[in-house]
């Protein structure tokens, strides 16, 4: 191996030790500054953060003061995906917070929206083709949503409300 291709190679892994130092996931690359890496890391994790709020705003509205260190907790156990950009990544978010039992109505109604557009996938989202069929129980307001999207014909979602409220008597 030349010397210009040892360089190369020793250069490669250190940036893949500073990439994984910043997702928050490893050790500091050595002769780094820990608080300057720490802070670029933050930095990196909120900006993350800020862009899915933008691509989900319902879900963001509602988890409100919460939705930080939530998306912190799941930015370090989940990479970017690879395609969908912020709209994959709050569609990885939702599916987190549903299994932990967190996600909020808007948010189901807003996951129940990608999904009907797009299919997941480990590196992300992909357009979906062709008719597609999705429904989502809603807990707090008893209702079934049940949403149809047909190609040249849009899409159409309809209510189903399920049970009986019980209605306290205010006295």
């Amino acid at each position: 191996m030349s010397l210009a291709a040892e360089a190369r190679a020793r250069l490669a892994a250190q940036q893949a030790v500073l990439v994984t130092a910043l997702m928050s996931r490893g050790e500091l690359p050595a002769d780094f500054d820990a608080v300057r890496v720490r802070a670029a890391a933050t930095s990196l994790a909120r900006k993350r953060a800020r862009a899915t709020a933008r691509a989900w705003p319902g879900l963001a509205r509602d988890l409100g003061v919460r939705l930080g260190g939530l998306f912190a907790a799941y930015a370090k156990a989940a990479t970017l995906p690879r395609k969908g950009g912020p709209l994959a990544d709050g569609r990885a978010f939702a599916s987190w917070l549903a299994a932990r039992g967190e996600l909020p109505e808007p948010g189901r109604l807003q996951a129940l929206a990608v999904d009907l557009r797009y299919a997941s996938n480990p590196g992300g989202l992909a357009l979906r083709r062709g008719p597609t069929c999705r429904a989502a129980w809603l807990h707090q307001s008893r209702r079934l949503i049940v949403a149809v999207r047909l190609p040249w014909l849009g899409e159409h979602w309809l209510s189903i409300p399920l049970g009986w409220r019980r209605i306290a008597n205010a006295i």
